[in-house]
Order: C-alpha cells, then structure tokens, then sequence
C-alpha cells in the first residue's frame, strides 16, 4: 500500500512540472540564441498548450552551475535543450530547433498523449 501511495504522489508530482526548454549560448551564439527566442515567441500557443517553461542562459558566471549540471562544453555557441516532465533529457541540439520538430516531440511521448486525451 506504502508503494502504490508513493507511486501515485510521484506521478502527481511530476505531472505539475513543466517542460522544460533550455538555450544555452555565449557570446558566439548569440545570433542562434535569439533566433531561437523569436521562432519560439512566434509559436506560443503551442508553447502554451504543451506547458512548456523557456528559460535562456548565457554563459556567465551566475549560470555556471546549469552548464555544468546538463553537461554543456562551455566553448559550445548554442545549445537548444528539452526537458520533460520527468526532468530527463529528451532533445538536444546545436541547431535551432523549429516548433514542428519540438512539437512532434513532445506529442509523441506517453504523458503529452495522455494529456491530449484528457482535453
């Protein structure tokens, strides 16, 4: 009983998370980075429908920590990153990533399926 408990309050909580996109860039990528940002704020409804929680770091010291913890080379100019639910990494990329690409993505795993059934 203590199992199923703990499973079921898991699976809640992980369900409360957003996904995650992550844009990691330095100086040399800035030109991708907001390229990026200007493609995604262009599909924010979808962004929107899919719960997902865009955040940008550059690569300075106060995110040091974050380049580190997703394994980022800190010489790299841009880093595109998806994140589930689940905290795990689902999509990553050197390249701009387009809303189709991102999108089919994420529709195609087991919780966004679920949750479409939901609607």
């Amino acid at each position: 009983m203590k199992t199923l408990f703990g499973l079921i309050f898991i699976a809640s909580m992980i369900t409360d998370q957003p996904r995650k996109v992550l844009l990691f860039y330095n100086e040399s990528g800035e030109a991708k980075w907001k390229s990026q940002v200007e493609t995604l704020n262009a599909s924010k409804k979808g962004i929107q429908e899919r719960d997902i929680e865009v955040k940008s770091m550059a690569y300075a010291k106060e995110n040091v920590s974050e380049w580190k913890k997703w394994k980022i080379d800190s010489t790299a100019a841009f880093t595109f990153l998806l994140i589930g639910r689940d905290g795990g990494e689902k999509l990553r990329s050197s390249e701009i990533v387009k809303p189709e690409k991102l999108f089919g993505q994420i529709d195609a795993m087991p919780m966004r399926r679920q949750e479409m059934k939901g609607d």
